[in-house]
């Protein structure tokens, strides 16, 4: 039986935080730095999901640039939010010192920022061949609505840290009941929006 894909991206996506927070004595902060590192990872692999559109239907190549910048913008405006929502929650951390701390906490004698990165990005990379490439769907995927998806991403993740403020104003709870939302969160999310582009036919130039 095939397992979808999808499925391993969910499990990659919560044993490494919840390992990190229950056995590695990570913080909220650590675990949010994981899923920025990710975010990041799945902007750049957007660049090469455009770029095989371009090269196998020749158009969209001015919508990639314009709507790429744009992504990057609301992609740099959610790390922002994040960042101001934890100091929001926690007003005295030091994000260069805890940006440090993350990278260099060793786990087997190795540190954590050496292995984990590279494991984003391989898992990024894996993610793009299997749901990507090897379906071909760059066939069928038309380049602004491969951007209009990203963008609506950025917007609800930008309303997402914008409710989590809201919450905690009213009713501060335990990181625990956080980090357990953030994780499933991103289940939902992944679900979701997950590889569901719209497949309107394209009309390639070239093969």
């Amino acid at each position: 039986m095939r397992i979808n894909p999808i499925y391993s991206v969910l499990l990659g996506d919560a044993v490494i935080p919840l390992a990190g927070f229950f056995f590695w004595d990570w913080s909220l902060y650590f675990i949010l730095l994981f899923y920025l590192i990710d975010l990041a990872s799945n902007e750049v692999f957007l660049h090469f999901k455009a770029r095989k559109i371009w090269e196998y239907q020749q158009e969209g190549k001015r919508n990639w640039l314009l709507s790429g910048i744009g992504s990057g913008l609301l992609a740099i405006a959610v790390i922002c939010a994040v960042h101001g929502a934890l100091f929001f929650i926690e007003p005295g951390i030091r994000f260069g010192k805890e940006s440090y701390a993350f990278w260099t906490y060793e786990e087997l004698g190795v540190q954590q920022g050496y292995l984990l990165v590279p494991l984003v990005i391989f898992a990024g990379y894996q993610q793009y061949k299997m749901t990507f490439l090897m379906p071909g769907r760059f066939r069928s995927i038309r380049m602004e609505d491969l951007w209009k998806r990203q963008h609506g991403i950025h917007v609800v993740l930008l309303g997402v840290v914008l409710l989590a403020v809201g919450i905690y104003a009213i009713y501060p709870v335990n990181p625990i009941v956080y980090v357990l939302a953030i994780v499933v969160a991103r289940a939902i999310f992944t679900l979701r929006f997950g590889e569901r582009l719209p497949t309107r036919p394209a009309n390639p130039r070239r093969k």
